[in-house]
């Protein structure tokens, strides 16, 4: 409950913030000499197509919605057909507030609708959340249209803890960068890297945090940790615990189906880079734990997957920490904290994790097109 009000807070938070950015953007104006003035516009672009994940529904809707409304567009939303209602609650809440007709609209469908509004040739931009299989399909799509496109695709975080961190911060932002909302975010710090000398007391402290996270019911205040989302995604996280040992793995805690849909949460060590639990998005409440010796070590495993949405590092070494920002490979690099971000900030990935960015001012490079314009200027005197 806690986090769906997080979620219905961030939505509001959304709109407000592109609202007022939109009304105070900077402009470009370029003198000259030869008695020409040029400056640029930023035009809104016509009809943009929305489509979002099912794991934080509002505010993902509300992240592309509120900027491209902001700047003058159309939108066609189309939510996840397993998280519709926050869609539909949306566009009524619009329609209450006197939007005007075909301003905001509403699609419900499973992918193939999605396939059909971003063929669309009448559409002008795309902006897509969602795994990275079904971004590269619309992006091909997108392709054949030359409709330019925004994809915030799958990640596979990666989440060092250097011997010098602070371990209590680093157990407690490690914990919420892996079973946050039962690990069913694409920022999920889900490849945990532990420097040796601090290995044996770091887990200790994690397993003991994880197996004390409350679980129960998801609509009371004080339930930490909830259910998966659906059968269907249930089935899809606990088939990796089922391969955990035939692909050399241990247990650190967890690795067990709960009642209903629940899946504990779970710590994973002994697996190979080339395992399915270590290269994959499960995108559930599993993280899958290695040692690292230096820091040369740490980077190459860091980015040594096709992901890169974003990465985690804990150390009380200021030039480390900006080294290690400098060298990992993702679209946003947390030191020593998680999941917090500045509006104005640009978000998105590198590789499989996406193109493009949104945010601040790179959402309205997005949902706008800038214009150059020239004008001769004759001056007397």
């Amino acid at each position: 409950m806690t986090q769906a009000r997080h979620d219905v807070n961030r939505t509001i938070a959304n709109f407000e913030f592109f609202a007022d950015h939109a009304r105070v953007s900077e402009s470009h104006a370029y003198p000259s000499d030869t008695g020409h003035h040029q400056y640029v516009r930023y035009d809104s672009v016509g009809v943009v197509v929305a489509i979002a994940p099912w794991n934080f529904p509002l505010m993902l809707e509300s992240w592309k919605v509120a900027p491209a409304l902001a700047w003058g567009n159309t939108v066609v939303l189309k939510p996840s057909e397993d998280s519709p209602a926050t869609a539909t609650m949306l566009g009524r809440l619009a329609i209450e507030a006197g939007f005007p007709e075909g301003v905001l609209n509403v699609v419900q469908g499973a992918g193939a609708t999605g396939g059909y509004l971003t063929a669309d040739t009448r559409v002008d931009r795309i902006t897509f959340t969602g795994s990275s299989a079904t971004g590269k399909i619309i992006g091909k799509i997108a392709m054949d249209n030359l409709t330019p496109v925004s994809l915030e695709l799958g990640g596979k975080g990666a989440n060092i803890v250097f011997d010098d961190a602070d371990l209590d911060n680093a157990v407690h932002w490690s914990i919420q960068a892996i079973y946050r909302n039962a690990g069913q975010v694409c920022l999920a710090g889900s490849r945990l890297f532990v420097q040796r000398g601090i290995y044996d007391e770091f887990i200790k402290r994690f397993v003991a945090a994880a197996e004390d996270l409350k679980q129960g019911d998801p609509s009371k205040d004080d339930t930490e940790y909830g259910p998966l989302a659906s059968r269907k995604h249930f089935e899809k996280v606990t088939s990796y615990l089922a391969t955990v040992e035939e692909n050399g793995g241990t247990v650190l805690t967890g690795g067990k189906a709960g009642e209903g849909l629940f899946v504990e949460p779970t710590a994973l060590t002994d697996l190979g880079t080339d395992s399915p639990h270590y290269r994959e998005e499960i995108f559930g409440p599993v993280v899958v734990v290695t040692q690292f010796d230096t820091e040369a070590e740490a980077l190459a495993l860091a980015n040594g997957t096709p992901y890169g949405l974003n990465a985690i590092a804990f150390t009380e070494n200021l030039s480390r920490a900006h080294r290690v920002a400098a060298k990992l490979k993702a679209g946003t690099v947390w030191i020593n904290t998680f999941f917090i971000r500045d509006l104005r900030a640009p978000f998105g990935g590198v590789g499989d994790s996406g193109v493009g960015r949104e945010g601040g001012q790179y959402s309205r490079e997005f949902f706008t097109e800038p214009k150059a314009v020239v004008m001769q200027i004759h001056m007397e005197g």
